[in-house]
Order: C-alpha cells, then sequence, then structure tokens
C-alpha cells in the first residue's frame, strides 16, 4: 500500500499481544500523544515497539517544548507539533530537538492564516480536522482539507490526515459508510497517511479499527473510475 496507517497507542493497545497485533495488522506508525499518559506508558510503548522488530516509526505528538528531552534521549523519529502558528516555532524546535522530521499540525486559525510560512519550515502537515473545524466551523473543513494536501504534494511534503476517521469504531466493530467514504477520500486525494485516534487508543475494537483501514485503503488504491 502507498498509503500508511498511523496507530495512536493507548491504554487499548498497551498490553504487548495487541500493540503486536495491532502491528501485524497494518499499522505503519504509532503515534504517542503526549496530551495523555506519562514517561512510564511511553517507556513500555517504546519497549512493545523494540520487540516487535518491526520497522514502525513513532510519531511523537507534543502540546510543549519540555518533553523534547524525551525525544532525543530516545532517537525517535517525528515530532508532531500541535497548534502550530508560525514558521518560527517550528524553526525553534527543529534546533531543540537535533534534527528531527517535524510535522506542523494544521489546528488553529493561525494555523491557516500562515500556511504557507509553516509548510515552509516543516518536513510535512498532519490536518488535524477536529479543532480545526472549532477554529474555522466545520462546513469549511473539507474544502481546506483537499486544498492543503494539494499545496503540500505539490511541494513533497508528508501529508497525514487525522480526526474521527472511523470514530464509531471506538464503540462499534464496523464503520459507518460515511467514514469509509471519508477515509478512501482522503486517499483518492493522495495523502500519504490516514491516522487513528481514539479508535486504538482507548476504543473496542482497535485491531478491527486498523484492518478496516487497510482494507478502504487497498480499495481505494486499487479504484478506477476513468
Amino acid at each position: 500500500m502507498r498509503t500508511k496507517i498511523i496507530a495512536t497507542i493507548g491504554p487499548a493497545t498497551l498490553d504487548f499481544r495487541v500493540f503486536k497485533s495491532l502491528v501485524d495488522e497494518g499499522a505503519d506508525f504509532i503515534r504517542i500523544n503526549t496530551a495523555y499518559g506519562d514517561y512510564q506508558q511511553y517507556d513500555q510503548i517504546l519497549a512493545n515497539l523494540r520487540k516487535t522488530k518491526k520497522g514502525v516509526k513513532v510519531i511523537f505528538d507534543i502540546k510543549n517544548n519540555g518533553i523534547i528531552d524525551y525525544f532525543n534521549q530516545n532517537k525517535l523519529d517525528f515530532i508532531a507539533v500541535s497548534f502550530t502558528k508560525s514558521g518560527d516555532q517550528l524553526r525553534k524546535i527543529k534546533k531543540l530537538s537535533s534534527g528531527a522530521s517535524i510535522i506542523a499540525k494544521i489546528e488553529s486559525k493561525d494555523g491557516v492564516d500562515n500556511f504557507t510560512d509553516i509548510l515552509e519550515n516543516s518536513d510535512g502537515i498532519m490536518i488535524a480536522r477536529g479543532d480545526l473545524g472549532e477554529a474555522v466551523s466545520l462546513e469549511k473543513v473539507p474544502c481546506l482539507q483537499k486544498r492543503f494536501t494539494k499545496i503540500a504534494i505539490s511541494n513533497k511534503k508528508f501529508v497525514i490526515a487525522a480526526t474521527e476517521m472511523l470514530l464509531s469504531m471506538t464503540d462499534d466493530s464496523t464503520p459507518t459508510r460515511a467514514e469509509v467514504s471519508d477515509v478512501a477520500n482522503a486517499v483518492f486525494d493522495g495523502v500519504d497517511a490516514v491516522m487513528l485516534s481514539e479508535e486504538t487508543a482507548i476504543g473496542k475494537y482497535p485491531l478491527e479499527a486498523v484492518s478496516y483501514m487497510r482494507k478502504i485503503i487497498e480499495e481505494a488504491e486499487n479504484c478506477r473510475w476513468d
């Protein structure tokens, strides 16, 4: 598959057997969301990752710069910067993080207004549609997602579509038709990755969520309508 799957790790997927199954089902990246948990939990996640002996990358999602030392000590792959406001903010984090790959989360009005500057100073973007919808109003999000995806791709930057992609699978074993269409449309637009959040962090069906995500991606990538 060209399009990758990012799975957020949390209480539902901390157990090693579940974690390994998540990777075996098709998770290409794991995300550690530092808005939750503590260093002990992050240590457990990284220990699980080492035990799988798979080439899965880590996205370390930070809310402030105070946790960058942990990132550096563990030689992780990507830093996702919440509520990115400017390119200058990213340049400072780049220096603190020993030249890590930086993913700017677009989820605020500042992120929208300063998108060009942010894109130039990042290695990729995450279109974090939940907070973005609150910042600019929900009906504007689909157009912004398509526009930012197109611009990022043309600039050879990594693009992630995120938030509520299969949210119903937090409680249900199958997604809704609208969710399937949402994931497929992101794939049609050419995003590099789609992300699961609550679905794999606290959901009842984390393995099924990754499995469905993989099946949707495979079908969308093989789809021809011309």
